[in-house]
């Protein structure tokens, strides 16, 4: 059944409650699946293996924001590392200045996410576009007194990580380039990857982001953690997709 509102609030609170954090945590495990908003077909991940899950979702239009909560309900047994990602969208008709207001909104969603987090991580998915950069920018400046408790992530379109390299990276402590659904950017990148084996930004080569179903690029040795990504529902039965030993489906 789907939660709404107070409701959803609540259930999370009764969730993670018990595990409350007291400042940044240990790294998260070497495989974390995201786990979008969608019903949860799964009794439990592998072993070793982390979940970040869309805890809410900021919408951006024009000079409006709007947050909405994950609405399917989220059960993940104790001990079993769980980060919550605040995913912001962008209404493509209604271009966004990224404003102040609309910066405190992601800023709100993120402090929220953390107040939950059971890991002591927090992740920011936003794919700024090039106008929206200054903004972006500062609007990490604006959460640099989160990381007193959390500690933050972001992903990254792979081209920021390789010849359009803007993220200031020393305002978080994880990059996850995104090396799925490159567009006209695949092959190059994945050449790049198959000589060199990482990324040319250093901050970029602790973590890759990854797609279920889509060949990955070759990392050699130099990725600690991955995220892999579902277009659809995980099952039980997809986990044998994944071999959580090394870099490679």
């Amino acid at each position: 059944m789907r939660l709404r509102g107070t409701s959803l609030v609540l259930a999370l609170l009764a969730l993670f409650a018990h595990e409350a954090i007291a400042g940044p945590q240990a790294s998260p495990p070497r495989t974390l699946l995201w786990v979008w908003d969608r019903p949860q077909l799964f009794s439990a991940p592998p072993e070793g293996t982390g979940i970040a899950y869309l805890h809410a979702t900021v919408r951006l239009s024009g000079t409006q924001s709007r947050t909405t909560w994950r609405q399917w309900p989220l059960r993940i047994a104790p001990g079993i590392t769980v980060i919550p990602v605040v995913h912001v969208t962008l209404d493509n008709l209604a271009p966004s200045p990224v404003d102040d207001a609309q910066q405190q909104a992601i800023a709100r969603a993120l402090e929220h996410a953390a107040a939950h987090s059971r890991s002591g991580w927090v992740q920011l998915d936003f794919e700024a576009r090039r106008s929206q950069r200054e903004a972006y920018v500062a609007l990490l400046g604006r959460l640099q007194p989160l990381r007193a408790n959390v500690r933050l992530s972001a992903t990254a379109l792979a081209s920021w990580c390789m010849d359009d390299p803007w993220l200031p990276a020393g305002l978080l402590d994880e990059v996850v380039p995104m090396y799925f659904r490159m567009g006209a950017d695949s092959a190059r990148i994945r050449q790049r990857l198959q000589a060199t084996g990482a990324a040319t930004v250093p901050a970029c080569r602790d973590a890759a982001g990854l797609l279920l179903g889509e060949s990955w690029p070759a990392l050699g040795g130099n990725v600690k953690r991955r995220y892999v990504f579902h277009t659809g529902a995980w099952k039980n039965e997809d986990f044998e997709k994944i071999d959580t030993r090394d870099t490679h489906p």
